[in-house]
């Protein structure tokens, strides 16, 4: 599966697939988070999740950004 990661006009962060199908929404973690906590509370890394996929940046982001961004709210859709 492949996975494109950007930023949209509004400001919202979407993973979705190569035809445009948004898998879920997601955030930035915050500098004064650590991935630890986020976890606890429930949000999953998106590299992890898909660690099966490959995840690449687009508008609006850079590659290096993928690391720290996290699914927002439920568990992300099957494509």
């Amino acid at each position: 599966m492949h996975i494109i990661v950007s930023m949209e006009a509004d400001g919202l962060i979407v993973a979705t697939t190569t035809q445009g199908q948004i898998l879920a929404e997601c955030f930035f973690k915050a500098e004064d988070e650590t991935a630890d906590e986020l976890r606890q509370m429930g949000y999953a890394r998106l590299l992890h999740t898909y660690a099966a996929a490959t995840v690449e940046a687009g508008p609006g982001l850079e590659h290096t950004d993928l690391e720290d961004v996290f699914l927002d709210g439920a568990l992300p859709m099957e494509p």
